[in-house]
């Protein structure tokens, strides 16, 4: 075994963007043996300089006599155990390390060419194949394409291995390929990759990764101009969206706002942003919450929405309920006051207060500043005008007047018109505090009237318990208006209020309710002594089973807390609260290493989230 501070016999001389897994590659190749078996004899584990440990490259690097600076930032070095860095810029390791390695024929025939060596040591790997974003070789104007495939780290990466296996279709130019230009994206990628001179954006002071990642979510929703879906692009195409994306984004915040801005208008605001930017909005709101790589672009996203949608309880913003409406619509104004949404506009046009040349979904305004404006427009209606403005059947209206939980404003008249509109619009608002947000009813999803009518109570029951804390699935359907988007789960009303069923929960039931997401998760919990239950007859299927009463559940909200219960309580996203938890070192509950979920000790939680 060679001692591994000598320098070794087999000496070679990295090449341009060549990283130092590759070097050891050729340098096993010379010997005729594997990476693996090379970095054994020399002491040095292959794996080591895989992970890009600093201290494996400056021996490496010290064994074949060159300067650990000649490819150390070529290499991709491990940043924890998600991240690895080229070049300065970090990249998650998952998307950079796949089972693909990719890479452009026509460089590695360049290679064998320009070399009198056998081609497998002749060919050289360049590191910034490995990056995702990078599809296109800007040398040849060529599309990269898949050089091999291998499920085993070790193997996949002993480059100079591989190569030996493609030499033959290399050089035959058997390997399949597209050539195109090179996008303005593409260029501004690779010169920053490799700190080269470019053409200064406004993305250029934002992390690579994450610059680039936003360029292709708004490339992608931009497709929605064009009339394409985005399931209709293939994964070969989207460099494509990287420069639809890029074209915008370049220019900066304001450039951006004014794309934001013309992809709403492609959409009614019911239908909440998901329908607009679905993807965009899904990532930043839900994938990149607690990145801080993100933050720009989740600000200008929120911003957009807070200043352009016309909000209301119920509807949240990058995973923030809103608690109260900021903006109003001439047509949610109409809807509140009962006015005549042609009356409305002409008055809020001559007060200066809408852009004229907006169209009433989105001709928006402050709702506090117009707010004594509008109190002195209010048109009090007729019980029939009342129950269509709010979407509510006939038959439902006069159901929930009976029990009380809507009332006239004004008594003892010989007019008809007594119903506020306003109290229509706080009555479905309280229901629709903190509810979550669905696109179509479904999983077990039903108005309260059919819920209702199903389980054969009155709809004021549901109400109550809504209000009351005892129902906590609430949803708002954007489908619809009013008190018909408003959706329960009908499964939790059914245990809860059904006079078949038991006065406790299943398990899976509670799980759901609580916000643990896999039912597995709370059996464990009970299996293991956590969670206390009570067996009781199901009153369906006859069988003895464990249910979670009453007394069961207030034991369990009061030793724990899972994610959902603390984003209700404090009234933020539950992602915002998990990355709380996270720096203020807080764990998900797990003694002995047992996995139950994202669920957390009250107390410990609490005491972390305290102002």
């Amino acid at each position: 075994m060679t001692e591994k501070n000598n320098p070794l016999p087999l000496q070679t001389v990295p090449r341009e963007r060549e990283p130092a897994f590759a070097v050891m590659s050729r340098l096993a190749s010379m010997g005729a043996v594997s990476a693996v078996d090379f970095g054994q004899d020399i002491g040095l584990p292959f794996a080591e300089i895989l992970k890009g440990e600093p201290s494996g490259l400056k021996e490496f690097s010290q064994m074949i006599g060159h300067s650990e600076s000649t490819f150390w930032d070529w290499t991709p070095k491990g940043i924890g155990a998600a991240k690895r860095s080229i070049q300065g810029h970090e990249f998650p390791v998952r998307p950079l390390l796949t089972s693909q390695v990719r890479g452009c024929p026509s460089c590695l025939k360049e290679d064998i060419a320009s070399s009198a060596l056998p081609p497998h040591r002749s060919m050289i790997f360049r590191s910034h194949w490995l990056i995702h974003h990078v599809s296109l070789c800007l040398r040849h104007e060529r599309e990269l394409v898949v050089l091999w495939k291998n499920a085993a780290q070790t193997q996949r990466y002993d480059t100079a291995a591989q190569f030996r296996l493609i030499a033959d279709c290399v050089m035959s130019e058997g390997f399949k390929h597209e050539v195109r230009d090179p996008t303005d994206f593409e260029i501004w990628f690779d010169q920053r990759l490799a700190g080269q001179p470019h053409t200064a954006t406004w993305l250029d002071d934002q992390p690579l990764h994450a610059a680039s990642v936003f360029c292709r979510l708004l490339g992608t929703s931009r497709l929605k101009l064009e009339g394409v879906k985005p399931s209709q692009v293939a994964p070969e195409s989207e460099w494509g969206c990287y420069q639809m994306g890029f074209e915008i984004a370049r220019h900066g915040e304001q450039a951006i706002h004014k794309e934001l801005q013309k992809l709403s208008r492609l959409a009614e605001p019911r239908l909440g942003p998901k329908a607009v930017f679905p993807m965009l909005y899904d990532r930043l709101s839900q994938d990149y919450i607690a990145d801080v790589d993100f933050a720009p672009y989740r600000e200008i996203l929120a911003q957009h929405l807070l200043e352009s949608w016309p909000l209301q309880p119920g509807d949240y913003v990058l995973g923030m309920p809103v608690k109260e409406r900021i903006l109003h619509s001439v047509r949610t104004a109409a809807e509140e006051t009962g006015v005549d949404i042609r009356r409305l506009r002409t008055m809020l046009e001559a007060s200066g207060l809408i852009d004229r040349k907006l169209p009433d979904n989105w001709a928006v305004f402050d709702a506090e500043a117009a707010r004594s404006l509008l109190a002195s427009l209010v048109t009090f209606m007729s019980a029939k005008e009342f129950y269509d403005a709010l979407n509510i059947g006939r038959s439902q209206f006069y159901l929930l007047a009976e029990d009380g939980v809507l009332q006239p404003s004004l008594s003892d008249t010989s007019t008809k018109h007594v119903w506020d509109p306003r109290d229509g619009r706080a009555f479905v608002d309280r229901l629709l505090n903190s509810a979550e947000t669905i696109q179509q009813a479904q999983h077990g999803w039903e108005t309260i009237a059919k819920c209702a009518q199903r389980l054969k109570l009155r709809p004021a029951e549901i109400i109550h318990a809504i209000w009351d804390g005892q129902i906590q699935r609430v949803a708002r359907n954007v489908q619809f208006s009013g008190y018909a988007s408003v959706h329960v789960y009908h499964d939790e009303v059914s245990q809860i209020l059904a006079q078949d069923m038991p006065s406790a929960m299943s398990m899976e039931l509670f799980a759901k309710t609580v916000g643990l997401g896999n039912p597995v998760h709370m059996h464990r919990l009970v299996r293991n002594g956590h969670v206390s239950s009570t067996e009781m007859r199901n009153p369906r299927t006859k069988a003895m089973q464990k249910f979670i009463a009453p007394k069961d559940a207030a034991a369990f909200y009061d030793r724990f807390a899972t994610l959902r219960m603390l984003s209700k309580a404090k009234g933020t996203s539950w992602q915002s609260l998990s990355s709380k938890l996270r720096g203020a070192g807080v764990i998900p509950f797990s003694p002995d290493h047992v996995d139950y979920g994202n669920i957390f000790l009250r107390q410990e939680a609490e005491a972390a989230l305290a102002d």
